[in-house]
């Protein structure tokens, strides 16, 4: 079935849309006598076109031509307050259908903007995960690493002359994560009160603590107690050796 649109309107709605915006017309104050004059002119223009579409022109004439004609006939002002705006309910239609219209265009340009975009598949990384088990003996509580922590402090708080030396602080938790890691690459565990001879600085000892925690935490290292209050061993862990 041949199918005729005039100048790409989408119904009545739309022509009608396009006259009020050519001919700057307020859409809340239609002036009906000339949008009536100026619609008619485009459905005379309409040679051929398919029935369903022109019947709908067709209807809209017919709804404008009787709006005019209401506001035509002459009214008192009683009937004037009393009765409604006969161009309401097309004034209502023509703002619902201008919206829809707006947000056609909005989607729209938003669809040819995503068009730009090229979106990649998740890749699949199965072949890459390693099965890992946690072994709860190769821990110990936190407790207890700060109380053996606390030991070291006591230990060099003793045999430290009671001087105060300020300067600038020179070792650092690289330093000392590479230390305990050339203690590791030497032997497969250690104990961890081998790291101090009880004659540095406390800032030294609680870079170590800081560095072992932080290997710990990152699976480089565990650390191990066998039973309460005994010495603590530090050994390799499950990431040890990775990106070492």
């Amino acid at each position: 079935m041949y199918e005729v649109k005039l100048d790409a309107f989408n119904g009545p709605l739309d022509l009608l849309l396009h006259l009020i915006q050519k001919f700057e017309i307020d859409i809340y104050d239609i002036p009906m006598k000339s949008l009536t004059e100026q619609y008619m002119q485009y459905i005379h223009a309409m040679n051929q076109l398919e029935i369903n579409v022109a019947s709908e022109y067709l209807v809209m004439a017919s709804e404008l031509l009787m709006i005019k004609s209401k506001l035509l006939l002459p009214q008192t002002e009683t009937e004037i307050e009393l009765e409604d705006d006969p161009r309401e309910d097309l004034v209502g239609r023509l703002i619902e259908y201008q919206n829809y219209k707006e947000y056609t265009e909005l989607l729209n340009s938003k669809k040819a903007e995503r068009t730009c975009y090229f979106s990649k598949h998740p890749t699949d990384l199965s072949h890459l995960e390693r099965n890992e088990t946690w072994d709860s003996k190769q821990t110990i509580d936190l407790t207890e690493l700060i109380i053996a922590y606390q030991k070291v402090k006591n230990r060099i708080a003793f045999q430290t002359p009671k001087t105060v030396d300020i300067h600038k602080e020179t070792f650092t938790i690289q330093q000392a994560t590479t230390q305990v890691q050339s203690r590791l690459q030497q032997e497969q565990s250690f104990n961890f009160f081998s790291l101090f001879n009880f004659t540095e600085p406390v800032e030294m000892v609680v870079t170590h603590f800081l560095a072992i925690l932080e290997m710990s935490k990152s699976g480089i290292i565990n650390i191990e107690q066998t039973k309460s209050f005994e010495d603590i061993h530090i050994i390799r862990g499950v990431n040890y050796g990775i990106n070492g």
